[in-house]
């Protein structure tokens, strides 16, 4: 092992929070960087899924057929800001590529290792923080309004099937006895016992970070802006507000981590998937599963319905369309009749997409005291345990037990 080090971590989401929480209990010295506090930007409105069984890669073998179908809807799961195409296409392309059935059963494979130690390395996190009662292990339902609608997804289920997931399928029936006060309109439903929520998004990356403050952990509030690189690699983060010192950096600024990626040498063609959500605070209506309806989810938490999902192709500047956010809660009535949207509230953030779906988690090929750990797209809050751990291996010089070369920095 390296000997401990001062470490500046760049990012004070899911990702980052859990980077340093891990580093703090390998004894380093760590400082946690951003302009706000832990969670306030993506991880704040995330729809809690601890989604261990997400092995699919989002370009499957069909994927770009169905997109000019999804576009004419301009509420429906996916849309593209025209203005933005221009800038949006080289990452479409790769996309688009990235959807062949042996890159598809490659990448399947590569979230697969990462995904199988979800619980391994979040359960004693949650622990050691004090947050293990807002974890609901009760699974996940996804609903089919008919048969074929199943089986225009069975590629996807073999994937996962093929990879050692669990999964239940269930009739008309026995969704009816599980989730009594949703509407009697779906045929069928799979439930996926390995994939569960928390109860508030915000309140695990608090937690971590109060964890490993307790620990050491040091917070800087600013805007990181450039990085300062000597002899021996990089020396200090500079942000707005100061400059940190450091004898090694990790750059874990979800869908901003681009940018800081280029002070180092390597470019990255991250995308920005612009999620909303809805939270319904006296929704007048139960669910006891995280229930997923395909492109969004309903998810109880503690302060209230979350529904959440959908993907808008826009880039990190263009105002939101709030009707993105409404537009879930006119679905939610169709599937939970009585549905009360009373003082909703919308919310949108910048989940970090990579073409190929699999995130970065990567020392850098240019500095040996810099790493990388972003792009977690849909999977930042599942992943973050497991990534944390990952990074604190490669900081310390211990080999991961996974092979890390899917996530590599410098793959594409």
């Amino acid at each position: 092992m390296s000997p401990h080090k001062n470490v500046a971590v760049v990012g004070a989401g899911i990702i980052g929070t859990c980077i340093a929480a891990k580093l703090v209990e390998d004894g380093h010295g760590v400082t946690l960087i951003d302009p706000l506090e832990p969670g306030r930007a993506t991880s704040y409105g995330n729809a809690g899924g601890i989604a261990a069984t997400a092995m699919a890669p989002l370009s499957m073998p069909g994927t770009i057929r169905k997109v000019p179908g999804w576009l004419m809807d301009p509420l429906g799961p996916l849309t593209i800001r025209w203005s933005y195409l221009p800038r949006l296409a080289p990452w479409l392309w790769r996309f688009w590529r990235a959807g062949t059935p042996e890159k598809v059963e490659k990448q399947a494979d590569a979230l697969a290792a990462l995904l199988k130690r979800t619980y391994a390395d979040w359960d004693p996190l949650w622990k050691a923080a004090g947050l293990d009662t807002l974890i609901k292990r009760d699974g996940c339902l996804r609903l089919y309004e008919s048969r074929a609608a199943y089986e225009a997804d069975e590629p996807e289920w073999k994937l996962k099937r093929d990879r050692g997931v669990r999964m239940e399928i269930i009739d008309r029936h026995e969704i009816r006895q599980l989730e009594p006060q949703v509407a009697p309109i779906y045929e069928l439903g799979v439930l996926t016992p390995e994939w569960n929520w928390v109860l508030d998004p915000h309140r695990i990356v608090t937690g971590v970070a109060d964890y490993a403050t307790g620990r050491g952990l040091r917070s800087w509030r600013g805007k990181a802006v450039a990085a300062r690189i000597g002899a021996n690699g990089v020396e200090a983060i500079v942000t707005d507000t100061g400059v940190v010192p450091c004898d090694a950096a990790v750059v874990a600024a979800g869908a901003w981590s681009h940018v800081a990626a280029r002070w180092f040498g390597s470019e990255v063609p991250l995308e920005t998937e612009r999620g909303y959500h809805m939270t319904l605070p006296k929704p007048g209506v139960e669910i006891r599963h995280t229930i997923n309806l395909g492109g969004w989810v309903m998810t109880p938490m503690r302060m209230g319905l979350r529904l959440g999902g959908t993907v808008e192709l826009a880039g990190l500047d263009a105002p939101p369309n709030w009707k993105r956010a409404e537009v879930l809660v006119e679905r939610a009535k169709r599937a939970l009749p009585g549905l009360d949207a009373t003082d909703a509230s919308p919310w949108m953030g910048h989940r970090p997409s990579l073409p190929d779906s699999l995130p970065v988690i990567s020392a850098s090929p240019h500095h040996r005291n810099v790493y990388f750990a972003f792009g977690a797209a849909h999977l930042g809050l599942t992943e973050g345990a497991t990534t944390g751990a990952l990074i604190a291996d490669l900081v310390a010089g211990r080999t991961p037990s996974i092979d890390m070369t899917p996530y590599r920095v410098d793959r594409f």
